[in-house]
């Protein structure tokens, strides 16, 4: 006789969660998508040849000994195709000079590039970050 209440009190248990529970799952995958897309992402937004832009680098000495001024870097828009087979050049860019100790101003020579895309020499790399404000 009390496994049938136990049964009933269960049943009635789970109609209790089940409600609860169900939305939490909804919303948790359910996610409104930004308005504005970031400045990359748009059409028009590719850093093209004669763009001035800054590299991000470590600051290492093997940096500052590798890349020097007026030297011709090969960028990525991933990574090097000896690591990823899914990478491909999208272009080069030539320093102009080191600003500090942890950036240089380039410019574009060839292609076109987003900010995130890797500038390589030999065995060091920069991040390309963003186009210079003045021109």
């Amino acid at each position: 006789m009390t496994q049938p209440i136990l049964r009933k009190v269960l049943r009635a248990v789970r109609f209790l969660i089940v409600p609860l529970v169900m939305p939490t799952v909804v919303h948790a995958v359910t996610y409104p998508f930004p308005e504005k897309e970031l400045s990359h992402v748009k059409v028009g937004a590719a850093m093209t040849v004669g763009t001035k832009i800054y590299l991000f680098h470590s600051g290492s000495d093997e940096v500052r000994k590798t890349i020097n001024v007026h030297d011709v870097l090969t960028v990525y828009r991933e990574y090097p195709p000896d690591s990823c087979p899914g990478s491909t050049e999208a272009g080069k860019v030539r320093i102009l000079f080191p600003l500090g100790d942890y950036y240089f101003e380039g410019e574009v020579v060839e292609g076109e590039m987003h900010p995130g895309y890797l500038a390589i020499k030999g065995t060091v790399a920069c991040f390309i970050t963003s186009k210079t404000v003045r021109q």
